[in-house]
């Protein structure tokens, strides 16, 4: 069993159609959990053959998997540099996604708190067919009703950035989730141009890079959710890092292979809502969390 997983789980340019590419950095150990579980969920999931790579300055931390997923060492100054000054949004991804843009085929950038919760076959199949995604549409500029969305709008409306001129039809979108056929490197070198000139004219919004990523991806006409597929879980961290730290701790005591946590993970996957209504003390702490 463990020598066919692994034979799967080789790359070949001529047979991997996907490559899913994770990130997973920094001092919170909660984080490498969650990365760790994602993987799982994609190992479970996304047919064969497959790649998995996850890029992250904590090698080590992803030797379980073996041959399972590739790791891409992230050196410090390589980070602070992606990053950018100042480091206001998670421009990062940007970065990571064109170091690891594959020669064919296809790339989704799957962030570390998201779990895939189905078979990825007609995902796959969608963007083979030239479609491109994110995680799902949050609000269009020029229609948003929320104070800060509409403050936003105000901001960028009528100002033009590298090129991208925002417009009221124009949407955010949650990019917990962001992937495109391989012909479509060079809208992400645009999406970094983008980003820049926003900051360097003063943009300091948490989520600029979702932004422009909305912005270049939806102007294509291509762009569609990928909710289906996956759960990303930003609005219910805590009961699913709880879930996932108890599983991996019975796999930990139990001395489980990959390919047995794999099966386990397929026949009883982790299921809680990826919101919750939060108190406004707690939407408070989380709107200061990102600016930290």
């Amino acid at each position: 069993m463990a020598s066919a997983f692994r034979r799967n789980a080789l790359y070949s340019a001529t047979t991997v159609t996907t490559r899913y590419l994770t990130l997973a950095y920094g001092d919170s150990a909660d984080v490498f959990s969650q990365a760790t579980m994602l993987l799982v969920s994609l190992l479970a999931y996304a047919p064969a053959p497959r790649e998995l790579v996850v890029v992250s300055d904590r090698p080590e931390r992803f030797a379980w998997f073996g041959n399972a997923v590739r790791v891409v060492s992230l050196e410090r100054h390589q980070l602070e540099a992606w990053r950018g000054a100042p480091p206001i949004s998670m421009r990062i991804k940007l970065e990571v996604i064109r170091a690891n843009w594959p020669a064919a085929g296809a790339l989704a950038l799957v962030d570390a708190d998201t779990l895939a919760r189905e078979p990825l076959a007609a995902f796959e199949a969608r963007l083979q067919a030239g479609e491109v995604f994110m995680h799902k549409h949050e609000y269009d500029f020029g229609r948003s009703k929320r104070r800060g969305n509409r403050a936003l709008w105000n901001e960028l409306r009528g100002r033009s950035f590298a090129g991208w001129e925002v417009r009221g039809g124009d949407a955010m979108w949650n990019s917990g989730v962001l992937a495109a056929p391989a012909a479509d490197r060079a809208l992400f070198d645009q999406m970094l141009q983008f980003y820049d000139a926003m900051v360097a004219a003063g943009g300091r919004h948490f989520a600029t890079e979702q932004l422009v990523e909305g912005v270049v991806l939806g102007r294509t006409g291509r762009l569609r959710p990928a909710a289906q597929w996956f759960t990303h879980y930003w609005g219910n961290k805590p009961a699913h890092t709880a879930a996932i730290n108890a599983r991996l701790e019975a796999a930990h005591k139990e001395s489980l292979s990959v390919e047995e946590f794999v099966t386990r993970y397929r026949q009883d996957p982790i299921d809680l809502p990826s919101e919750v209504r939060l108190k406004a003390r707690e939407k408070i702490a989380r709107w200061f969390a990102r600016w930290r």
